[in-house]
């Protein structure tokens, strides 16, 4: 796979925070976004852009989430390529909060503001289909019975999740890559070969735009799935090739991005632009913007509360946009860090339990210890990664971690002069996928 370098050589890297904190001041500030994005449709019922617009700004958002989450993603099969870790990994990250939420929506919001009668709610199929069918993911339900049926955005209940199956689909294409041998130095060229073909196909769907114009999968709409899939590949192909990231070439792409017309070439341009700038931002995030790990760690939570939490506002009386999002934010904020600190943290360290290291990893660590540095490596930082010979490597040993920008087995944001003494998933496993619209076709969910 060839010696993993560090990311990015800053010539003043005390200027610099660990790459981590950055994507996660990213992920939260993109969760906030969708708060904003979500704001005027709850009030007023209509889309935030025109749908016929070839270029959604509000797709933009989610493109970048989806470009960091390849990037980093990949980066922790890189570091330990073991199918089995990195599909607990996987698990443990996306479903607890999404389940959580879920549940809470039927049982606790569902009671208190439907116009059914208690007995009648809780005894109608369409309550537990919510529940079981958002266990599944890829058979999300939007509506509960008699759910927000006056508001504006009349019966969803938490139209924020939609994105997450996308999410997941992205997840079990990488993993099939990765199992094929695109992690390999050799074989890499498997993720070009993956971006070529949903690149492609991403253009050929384009000619009819539309969330449903190409079917769904399950309740999984296809045409954004594919486009957003082109965002997640680029982020695995960033990272496998050690593609130099560069703020000039970010903010030129930008530039030109916003300069261009209004048509289908642009929307693609988006893409690649605001995929590469994102992971260029992600390394480049100033020092100075550093705060403790909690501030900034519940960007998932955030997003997936708060939808619920707009439609409460909205269903109490809130009719103004802005008012609904300064009600919002800070109520999403504190759901985002309590979902942190009480679900996902801990949950997530549950693959220590699940699938243990074996002592055969720690034994080939160790032996590898006389070709290392014994420099200790601070909090915050990253060790970079030794050479190893090419018959390891061809192998699919573990490889030590690299500053990379995805530290994914070490806390993303510690405080200066603490040392974590377990290594808990770090920001690379923390997506939260973001958009602040749902397609039309996806607001009222069959068979409810």
């Amino acid at each position: 796979m060839g010696d993993r370098v560090p990311r990015v050589d800053h010539a003043r890297p005390e200027r610099f925070a660990n790459p981590n904190h950055g994507f996660a001041w990213i992920r939260m500030i993109g969760a906030i976004l969708v708060i904003y994005g979500h704001s005027y449709p709850l009030v007023s019922g209509n889309d935030l852009f025109p749908p016929e617009w070839p270029v959604q700004p509000d797709d933009g958002v989610l493109m970048g989430f989806f470009a960091m989450s390849g990037f980093q993603i990949t980066e922790s099969w890189m570091r330990d390529p073991h199918p089995a870790r990195f599909a607990v990994k996987r698990v443990l990250r996306l479903w607890p909060p999404m389940l959580t939420v879920s549940l809470a929506s039927a049982l606790l919001i569902g009671p208190l503001v439907t116009n059914l009668a208690a007995g009648e709610y809780f005894t109608a199929h369409g309550t537990w289909a919510y529940v079981v069918d958002n266990t599944g993911l890829v058979t999300l339900r939007h509506e509960l019975p008699g759910v927000f049926e006056s508001n504006p955005w009349q019966g969803a209940v938490n139209g924020a999740l939609w994105t997450l199956p996308m999410e997941l689909l992205a997840y079990a294409g990488l993993f099939v890559l990765l199992l094929l041998g695109a992690g390999r130095h050799r074989t890499r060229w498997l993720a070009v070969v993956a971006l070529v073909v949903v690149a492609v196909v991403d253009r050929r769907l384009e000619q009819d735009p539309g969330a449903n114009s190409a079917g769904s999968l399950l309740s999984v709409p296809v045409e954004p799935l594919v486009a957003f899939l082109v965002a997640f590949a680029i982020g695995v192909v960033l990272n496998l090739y050690r593609i130099p990231l560069s703020p000039l070439a970010a903010l030129a792409g930008l530039a030109a991005l916003a300069a261009m017309p209004m048509n289908t070439a642009t929307s693609f341009w988006m893409t690649l632009a605001v995929s590469y700038s994102v992971v260029v931002a992600g390394h480049f995030w100033p020092a100075r913007l550093r705060v403790p790990n909690l501030w900034v760690n519940g960007s998932y939570g955030v997003y997936v509360w708060g939808f619920p939490i707009q439609q409460l506002l909205v269903f109490a009386g809130v009719r103004n946009q802005w008012v609904l999002m300064l009600c919002a934010v800070p109520l999403a904020y504190v759901m985002g860090t309590l979902s942190w600190r009480f679900i996902e943290d801990p949950t997530m360290n549950l693959r220590h339990y699940i699938v243990p290291e074996r002592s055969g990893r720690a034994a080939r660590a160790a032996g590898s210890g006389a070709r290392r540095s014994e420099v200790p490596v601070g909090a915050g930082e990253v060790a970079p990664r030794p050479a190893a010979g090419p018959r390891l490597r061809e192998q699919g040993a573990p490889l030590p971690p690299a500053d990379t920008g995805a530290s994914v087995d070490d806390h993303p944001t510690d405080p200066v002069g603490t040392t974590p003494l377990v290594p808990v998933e770090g920001e690379a496993e923390r997506t939260a996928p973001a958009l602040p619209r749902v397609p039309e076709g996806d607001r009222r969910p069959a068979g409810d």
